[in-house]
């Protein structure tokens, strides 16, 4: 997506189990410079949290992780209309993601394989 001339590729791999629920998987992100390569692997969180807790990166991980990344661009010479806009979006990405938790706290349905059901709030 975009017009980057990197060679970078991103591929993802998602597992399920026997009822399509989803178990985890990862995403890899490989880089091919002029002088050097290198990989960065993000572990997807495993099924839900229980008692054990989290065992992989949330959705919301990886988005606050861009977000804070783009955020350091905007505090120096690189500071710019579309990185403000891009943190903006990014942050209503994690605002509808946190309303959709506490959508599924509300209707106890949170860390299970239940579905919850829309809320206009």
């Amino acid at each position: 997506m975009g017009i980057r001339q990197s060679e970078t590729k991103v591929v993802s791999s998602f597992t399920t189990d026997q009822d399509g629920n989803p178990t985890g998987g990862h995403t890899t992100i490989e880089f091919h410079g002029p002088l050097d390569a290198s990989t960065t692997v993000i572990h997807w969180q495993d099924g839900i949290v229980d008692g054990e807790g989290q065992n992989g990166a949330f959705v919301e991980d990886v988005i606050e992780a861009a977000r804070q990344r783009i955020q350091f661009f905007n505090t120096g010479k690189f500071r710019c209309r579309e990185n403000s806009i891009a943190i903006t979006k990014l942050e209503e990405a994690l605002q509808w993601l946190d309303w959709r938790t506490r959508q599924r706290l509300l209707q106890d349905v949170e860390n299970t394989y239940d579905v919850h059901t829309e809320d206009s709030g």
